[in-house]
This record gives C-alpha cells, structure tokens and sequence, in this order.
C-alpha cells in the first residue's frame, strides 16, 4: 500500500506577546465548553423538573453531549493535518455557538438532547485543536509556560461554573443555561479571526482513514456508554454494561491492528505510544479520573448531602479549589520553572491526596475553615499536575505528529478518566446503600469514598518515576 507522511508547515516562532494573545484567544473560546459542562452537570435535576421527565430520561442531555464529543475526536487529527489547526478550531466553535443557540430554544426534552448531540460535536474538535495549535505557537522550549498561562484561563470554569450553575438553576429560566456560552463563542471566533495565523497544510494530503473512523469512533462511543451505564447493584454484570464494552474492546482491538497495518494513514499511528513521555501521559491521564475527576463529583454531593448545602453554597465552596490552581499556576510559573516537569506531577498529585484527607475525617463536623483550606491545597495540585501532563504528551513528538498525538491524548482523556470516576460512584452509592439514614451515617458512606481516593492517588504518583528526571521544563 502506499503511504504519504503529511504535516502542516511548521509556522516559526512567534514574540512572547503573540504566544500571550494566542493564548488569550484559545482560552476564551475554551471557556464556553468548560463552563457548559459544570453548568450543565448541576441542572439536570432541575431539568427533569421543568420537563416532568425520569431522570434516566434528562440524563440523556449529559449522556447525549459526552457520546457525540467522544464520536468526533477521532476526525481532529486528520481535519488538523487537512484544513489547518485555525479551520478546525473556527469551526468547533462555530458548530459549538450553533447548538449553544438550538439547545436555547428547544421546545421540549428530545430536542433538547438532539440540540446537544450538536454541542456535543464541535466541543469533542475544540481540544485537540486547541492543543494543537499552542504547541504549534509555543514550540518546545515555552511548551510548558505556555500549557501553565493557558491552565490559568480555563480555572475560570471550575470557579464560575458551579456558581453560575447554581445561580442559574435557582433564579434564571433554565434556557439561560445554554445561552450563556454565545457571548463566549462570538467573542472566541471574532478573536480567532484576528489572531490565529494562517498555516499553509502540506502539498501531500494525507487521505481521511475510512477504515479506521468506522473501527474507532463506535469503539470509543460503546466503551463511553458502557461505562456509564455501570452502577451500584450490577456493577459490570449488567448487559448494557458488558456488551457494550466487549463491542468496544473488540473494534478498539480491531483498530490498533489496522493502524500498526498502516500507520501513516490511520487516523492515529498508535506507535506513537512508544515514546515514553507520551505514554505515561497518557496513563496519568488515566488515573487522574481516580484522583482528580472524582474528587469534582463527590465534593459537591458532599456539602449537598452531609452540611445542608444549596447548588449555588455548594459551587461556592468549591471555588477556593479553582483559586489555588490559580495561585500555583500565576506564582509557581517563575518559582517551579526550572523545576522538572516529572516532579510538578508528583508534587500534584500528593498536595491533591494530603487536600482530601480532611473530607474522610470531617463527617458531618463544623470544619468549614479547615475544609476550605483543603480545597485550597487540592487546588494547588491541580494547578501543579495538569499543565504538566499536558506538556509531556506532545513534547517529544516530532512537529508532524502533533495533531494526531493530541488527538490520541484527548480519546484517551474521555474514555480513560470516566472509569476512575465511575468506580468511585459506584464505592459511594454501595457506601450509601449499606449506611443509615443520619446525617453521621451518610457522612462515613462519603468517607469511604473519600478514603478510596486518596488510596487512588499511590497510583499515579508511582507512575510518576517513570518519566526521564530532566524533561519538559520551562525556559521562561
């Protein structure tokens, strides 16, 4: 068979001011999906309300978004190399404002959970294009500074979303919901205009893998689904479980044969994981759903459940988390610069496990401030650990693999860490179950929880020793 390697020119390097508006750019359009998806994740109650829907029913406008996310993420890294990482972001944010205004006049639940299928496909090209195009623009020596600025401008979503979220649900009509990304989509795409450089794509075009996007995308779509469907009383015994992911394991198998067939032309090479820094990225990734991820769905459930606490407290409890991956990401950029990123990783992941200890012991106790302060630090990690992660995965791919190597980091990204989160829900509701119905009873089932997060995190900071001492660090 024959084979053409394909590439977008590399663009050359840019002044620090145009990498810093570039990175002004990407966040403000990241900020619509980022904020869509903790609003959104707070309302479905409410939702179910407004349209006198099961919940099973409602659920479907989260389960519909994630699926058609997860569908389109194979295509990035061809649409990348085809149209250019500018054309692929326009139009994931175009596609993203349409369903923003079509999930705003929805007439009724199926609409609405159609309307957000549609969402949920310009959101699945926003990443990895996104990725994509500050690697281009940083280059390998500001990777890291550059992946630290951009973390700084998405913080804006685990502050403002809850609340936002919240405030939303309480007082506003529920359409508001979705209409409040337009604002962010219009101001993104008339930046994106301005800012984003023109790249010319190669000469060679490398021809869309039909092969590979019809083993791929139901793989990930059935393996999302399956782990979705995982609950307290069947665990992976259900049949909408098993089969699901037997499908999925199947045509994934399936698939990494092709591409090892024909790696030039598949829609990822999977000998990319070869490179270790790109592996083991990826597997933190991975365990950043047992850590991380989890973390974000029991603590609100938590202040809800065991304190007493509205959406809207709940979402502002939580934003002190969001100010200390600020404060690590804007203080720790000159004070941890020279520091290696294997170790921004470690030290993360251990500041998120020393800020949950406090939530196992706290029970229903007033430890308001103490709690606080916790979430502070867990905040800290986040802001150490991500950026990091972020720039390991792509930092030792050659320029002409790195749309197709962010695409591989984000499908791994939305299959990976929603096992880690799950199973943590399922720790939690089997806690549940089993608990009495005091406040102190609930708050030890959460304990449980918790304590299984922390264990979580040996897991990922052992894997943290496996990545070279000295690399990714910043040279500004």
């Amino acid at each position: 068979m024959v084979t053409t390697q394909t590439s977008q020119t590399p663009p050359p390097p840019i002044s620090d001011r145009q990498l810093n508006l570039t990175i002004a750019t990407l966040g403000v359009g990241a900020i619509a999906s980022i904020l869509d998806s903790t609003i959104v994740n707070v309302a479905v109650g409410h939702l179910s309300t407004v349209f006198h829907a099961e919940l099973t029913h409602t659920q479907w406008v989260i389960t519909g978004f994630l699926l058609a996310m997860t569908a389109i993420v194979p295509l990035s890294g061809w649409m990348i190399d085809r149209f250019g990482g500018r054309a692929t972001w326009l139009l994931s944010l175009s596609v993203f404002f349409i369903g923003s205004i079509l999930c705003g006049i929805a007439w009724n639940l199926n609409s609405l959970i159609v309307f957000r299928v549609i969402q949920g496909l310009g959101a699945g090209l926003i990443l990895p294009a996104l990725m994509t195009l500050l690697t281009q623009a940083a280059g390998k020596a500001r990777l890291m500074t550059a992946m630290s600025s951009f973390a700084l401008l998405v913080q804006v979503g685990p502050i403002l979303g809850p609340v936002a979220g919240g405030a939303l649900t309480d007082g506003a009509n529920w359409r508001w919901l979705f209409l409040v990304n337009v604002p962010f989509c219009v101001a993104g795409i008339v930046m994106a205009l301005k800012v984003l450089p023109r790249h010319t794509p190669s000469a060679q075009k490398r021809s869309l893998d039909i092969v590979g996007l019809t083993l791929l995308a139901p793989a990930l779509v059935a393996l999302v689904y399956g782990v979705g469907n995982i609950d307290a009383t069947d665990g992976l015994a259900a049949t909408n479980v098993w089969i699901p992911l037997m499908i999925g394991a199947a045509l994934l198998a399936g698939f990494v044969g092709w591409s090892l067939y024909d790696g030039a032309q598949a829609l990822i090479d999977v000998r990319l994981f070869a490179d270790r820094g790109f592996s083991v990225a990826n597997g933190l990734s991975i365990l950043s759903g047992f850590t991380m991820f989890a973390g974000l769905l029991i603590l609100p459930l938590y202040f809800q459940a065991v304190r007493g606490s509205s959406i809207i407290e709940s979402g502002l409890l939580l934003v002190p988390q969001g100010l200390g991956a600020a404060v690590l990401i804007i203080f720790g950029k000159k004070i941890l610069s020279s520091v290696a990123a294997r170790w921004k990783i470690l030290g993360g992941f251990v500041a998120m496990a020393v800020g949950t200890i406090p939530f196992a012991f706290a029970g229903a106790r007033e430890m308001t401030w103490l709690l606080i302060l916790a979430l502070f630090v867990r905040g800290l990690g986040i802001g150490a650990s991500t950026p990091a992660i972020s720039a390991i995965a792509v930092a030792g791919l050659p320029s002409d693999q790195i749309a197709r190597g962010t695409t591989a980091f984000n499908i791994v990204q939305r299959v990976g860490a929603p096992f880690g989160t799950t199973l943590v829900a399922v720790i939690l509701a089997r806690a549940l179950a089993t608990a009495g119905s005091g406040v102190e009873d609930i708050a030890g089932a959460y304990g449980v929880a918790f304590w299984w997060t922390i264990a979580f995190t040996v897991l990922p900071v052992a894997l943290t020793f496996l990545l070279p001492a000295k690399q990714v660090h910043s040279t500004h």
